[in-house]
Order: C-alpha cells, then sequence, then structure tokens
C-alpha cells in the first residue's frame, strides 16, 4: 500500500480504539465522499473486470481489502490479485429485484459493523456500472457470435483479420486462412429438411471447435461455411491442420452417417494482401479442391497474388 492508501485506510480504521469516531465517519460527508469518488471512477469503463479492479483500488483506501472477485451463475471475474487475506466475506448484489451476482471480498481482518456499512455503500456503487457493462458485453458477444453454433461469426471474423494483419506487419508473423465448406450439405437439407440442417451444422461446429486454441481462431463464415484464422503458420502447418480437421470429419458419427465430408481451401498471408484478396486466393482454392472431388484440400499457390498484381500493372 502507498502512503496515500494507508493514510485513508486510517481515517477509517478507528474501530479498534475509536469505534464512536468510526460511526461519525460513517454518518459523515466523508463516506458520502467516498461514494461519490468511486461513482465517478466507475464511469470510465464497460468492461466487468475493470471496474472490478477500479473498486478494490477505491475500496482498499478505506477498508482492509485485500483481493476481490464476482460471482455469477455462468462465470467468476476476478480483479487484479494481491496477497490472499485471512477473513472472506460475500455480499449479494441486486438491482431493482435483478441478482446480478455476488461479491466476494477477502480482508485482511473481521470488518466491524461500522466498516460493514461502509462497504455495503461502497458497493451499492458498483451496482449500476456493472450491471451496464455486463449488458454491454453481451451484446457485443451477441454481434459478434453466430446464434446457431455458438462459433464467432463473419463480423468477428473480419476484426479478428484486421488485428493479425496489424500483428504481421509489426512482428513479421505468418497466418493463414482456411475456408472450409461441407460437402453433401444441400442434399442432407433437401432430404431430411432444414432442422436437420442446423443440427449438423451444429455438430459440425462442436468438431471445429476442438481445433480452436489461441493460435485457431473458428468462425462461421455464412451457410455451410466456416472459416478458421492460424497464427504463426507455414505452409506445411496449415496443410496439417487441415488435414487434421478433414480426418476429424472421417471419424465423426453424427456426420458419417449423412455420407457428408468436407473440402478445404486455404491460402497464406501476404505483405500485400488485404482481407478481399487474401479470402479471394483461399476461395479459389476451395474451388479447385471441390473441382477435384469430395473431401479434398487445396492450398493457394504463394505466387498466386503476384501474379495477378503483375497482371493489373
Amino acid at each position: 500500500m502507498t502512503a496515500h492508501t494507508r493514510f485513508s485506510y486510517k481515517l477509517f480504521n478507528f474501530s479498534l480504539t475509536h469505534p464512536l469516531l468510526l460511526n461519525v465517519l460513517i454518518k459523515s460527508k466523508a463516506a458520502d465522499k467516498a461514494c461519490v469518488n468511486l461513482a465517478s471512477k466507475l464511469q470510465s469503463s464497460l468492461d466487468p473486470e475493470v471496474l472490478l479492479t477500479i473498486f478494490k483500488l477505491c475500496t482498499r483506501q478505506y477498508l482492509p481489502l485485500c483481493n476481490l472477485a464476482f460471482h455469477t451463475a455462468n462465470s467468476t471475474l476476478i480483479a487484479e490479485m494481491s496477497d490472499p487475506g485471512n477473513v472472506n466475506l460475500r455480499l449479494d448484489l441486486s438491482d431493482d429485484g435483478y441478482a446480478l451476482g455476488q461479491l466476494e471480498c477477502d480482508l485482511d481482518q473481521s470488518l466491524t459493523v461500522a466498516q460493514r456499512t461502509l462497504l455495503t455503500q461502497l458497493s451499492r456503487m458498483l451496482i449500476h456500472p456493472l450491471r451496464n457493462a455486463m449488458e454491454y458485453q453481451h451484446m457485443k458477444l451477441l454481434a459478434f457470435q453466430d446464434s446457431l453454433t455458438g462459433l464467432a461469426n463473419r463480423n468477428q471474423f473480419e476484426h479478428c483479420f484486421q488485428k493479425l494483419a496489424v500483428s504481421s506487419y509489426k512482428k513479421k508473423m505468418n497466418f493463414s486462412l482456411l475456408i472450409i465448406d461441407i460437402d453433401g450439405f444441400k442434399r442432407v437439407n433437401d432430404k431430411y429438411g432444414h432442422q436437420t440442417g442446423d443440427l449438423v451444422l451444429a455438430h459440425f461446429a462442436q468438431l471445429l471447435l476442438q481445433f480452436s486454441s489461441e493460435r485457431a481462431q473458428i468462425f462461421r463464415f455464412a451457410g455451410d461455411e466456416f472459416t478458421v484464422l492460424i497464427q504463426d503458420a507455414d505452409k506445411n502447418a496449415t496443410s496439417l491442420f487441415a488435414q487434421g480437421i478433414k480426418n476429424a470429419v472421417a471419424k465423426n458419427c453424427s456426420l458419417v452417417k449423412y455420407k457428408l465430408s468436407c473440402s478445404i481451401g486455404s491460402a497464406l498471408f501476404q505483405d500485400d494482401d488485404t482481407l478481399d484478396s487474401l479470402f479471394s486466393r483461399a476461395d479459389k482454392a476451395l474451388y479447385r479442391a471441390k473441382g477435384k472431388g469430395l473431401d479434398c484440400i487445396e492450398l493457394a499457390p504463394c505466387t498466386e497474388l503476384k501474379m495477378s498484381q503483375t497482371r493489373l500493372n
């Protein structure tokens, strides 16, 4: 803790020797000022984890707070970690009857009634900003997520490409694109109906997720077409990755029973590539793979971009 933090905390920590003075402070403008200061700082972000960190840093100026976590039914958010405390305290956060979650406070020592009152007052300042941030993140997720498969969608694909392109320019790091098309999907749709077709897409998406990692990002692009962006990948790594997907499809009972396979076209990012040019080369490779028959992989030649540019010039 900084000298300022220790001073501020001592101001609210007279409980051991001066409990009456602390109670006066709690009821005075000092507590109100702490709440107003916190509320102001909580307006600076729509990231729930950032808000928790702000709450932790502000609160520990007045209370012996070591660590902070926020639990919902589906996830746990943790503020920046410090040394563990000796006492654990949980507060339910709700807004107009809506249960937001539970705030878990790891404390250096037990709180007095007055300190608990201050913590409750400060936690109320967190409720509205945290709920707004969670709703914003949920809407953001919906904007970047395919509702049928749960995979990232085309918007997220374009966003991730831009980030990888910038990183490639700065770090001279290669990446590649795969375009994957399900062979025979139209036949399944026509014969068994769109409900079965949707089920096939969901199964295929779950299969692709097995290949997802920090280096490989999976997307549903459109219809039965999926894309993969693979970081730090050369020609051999890209081919091995595509072969792994093709082999997994051939062993998947949910897909094999409909006699489905996949064709894959791929292309390596080059310095002068845009999203359109990279996608175009991978799409042409996919078209060639389809032309060779079902269940094929085709890599776009590295010279293809340069040749097309020469023709344009």
